[in-house]
């Protein structure tokens, strides 16, 4: 009876992304018209995928570029014990995985979760086991593993409160799929109440930690700025919070004159419209694809290129980490700066990385605001006072939480043995 109301939630599932299939279609050729790479091995997400090569590699699926970066010592791990798989669904998770590993592992776009393509990719590449990394909780996907007897891995699982949220209105399929995956890794006790209580097994259930705290030693406490500038960076900022991070400089600036500023839009394709707002506010800037940062005569740098921010975090004086002023994006990794040796303020929205955050500020190792207003003087009271510079360089607390990577492969590799 069971198998029969699965099957039915299922076949329903499927029949609303063949609906929607037309539409999915039509909004990658629309962000094509900004990035190709949209485009680029478009049947690859229907599920024709080019490979001839072993079966029994390890098909493992990190979204986007923040979760490519984040698993990239997990999957080192997995690599030397196994041929892996990697696939992302945008463009700029594909071209940094491809920077990462280059020939080294084979990278390709993820199927979109519809039966029949999900289907012709196990079948194609036979693996020996689906690793998933944080939230991605897909239904035909795991389903087919499941069917073919074949281990499902949640690593590195987090569920953020609105994603808690958003899967609970679909329980029963969130459910019945989580109850196929052999092993759900979360990195907290909060995190493994949400999916618990969203249907995953208590007994597969584990609490491991982040794998983000997995910097190599050789970017632990890099910080060197050479020349002692006193350098402010906005990393991975959004629409609509660089206009009020421009004028908290502005006003910083006005206190601390030879302050220089440095801004990474989450997206590299922005940069020049926020050159554009830079020369409005009169702000002598140039475009950057690399992380030397020669001022020369200009104020500012806008960065125009990606996976820059550990050697920019490790060069700044203080950051500010955003998609955290505004509360659709849930801000972004803060390990990153902690693990530079760079002092981080944070905005009110940090959803994604609650339980991190609390703690950092549990152990007074970060700033978070709570209004626009707050960003000049939290920058201000770092950058002018050297207690509150050292009382919020958050490495010893990266390098408590170091390790969670190798245990997870670990334990990843153990269940495949056994």
């Amino acid at each position: 009876m069971y198998a029969m109301v699965d099957y039915m939630r299922l076949l329903f599932y499927n029949l609303l992304i063949l609906i929607f299939l037309p539409f999915m279609l039509a909004r990658i050729l629309i962000k094509s018209t900004h990035d190709s790479d949209y485009r680029l091995n478009l049947t690859q997400r229907l599920g024709c995928l080019s490979y001839d090569g072993p079966e029994g590699l390890v098909w493992f699926h990190a979204v986007s570029l923040g979760e490519v970066i984040s698993s990239e010592k997990l999957v080192r791990e997995l690599l030397e014990h196994s041929k892996i798989l990697l696939t992302v669904s945008t463009p700029t998770g594909l071209r940094q995985a491809k920077k990462i590993y280059g020939t080294s592992v084979e990278i390709a776009y993820a199927p979109w979760d519809f039966n029949l393509f999900t289907k012709n990719y196990f079948n194609k590449i036979k693996p020996s086991a689906f690793v998933i990394f944080e939230t991605e909780i897909w239904p035909s996907m795991i389903n087919t593993a499941y069917q073919n007897n074949i281990p499902v891995f949640l690593c590195n699982g987090r569920m953020s409160n609105n994603s808690f949220k958003r899967y609970a209105r679909f329980k029963n399929i969130t459910s019945d799929t989580l109850k196929k995956i052999n092993r759900i890794f979360v990195q907290s006790k909060v995190q493994a109440t949400r999916f618990i209580n969203l249907g995953a097994d208590v007994s597969k259930t584990e609490v491991v930690g982040s794998v983000k705290f997995d910097f190599q030693d050789n970017v632990l406490n890099s910080n060197n700025n050479a020349n002692n500038e006193k350098i402010v960076l906005f990393a991975s900022t959004h629409p609509g919070e660089d206009e009020i991070l421009i004028d908290a400089f502005i006003n910083l600036n006005q206190e601390i004159p030879s302050t220089k500023l440095v801004i990474v839009p989450r997206h590299p394709e922005r940069a020049n419209s926020i050159s554009s707002m830079l020369n409005k506010k009169n702000i002598s800037n140039y475009l950057s694809y690399n992380s030397s940062l020669n001022f020369n005569s200009e104020s500012a740098i806008v960065i125009a290129s990606i996976g820059l921010l550990s050697s920019l975090y490790s060069q700044a004086s203080v950051a500010f980490v955003g998609g955290s002023l505004i509360g659709s994006s849930g801000g972004h990794n803060i390990i990153e700066p902690a693990a530079a040796g760079c002092p981080f303020v944070v905005g009110p929205y940090m959803y994604n990385f609650q339980d991190i955050l609390e703690e950092f500020l549990d152990a007074d190792a970060c700033i978070q605001i709570n209004e626009y207003k707050e960003i000049e003087q939290s920058l201000k009271s770092i950058l002018t006072d050297k207690d509150q510079h050292e009382k919020i360089n958050a490495l010893a607390l990266v390098r408590q939480n170091k390790g969670s990577s190798e245990l997870q492969a670990n334990k990843i590799l153990q269940l495949l043995k056994n």
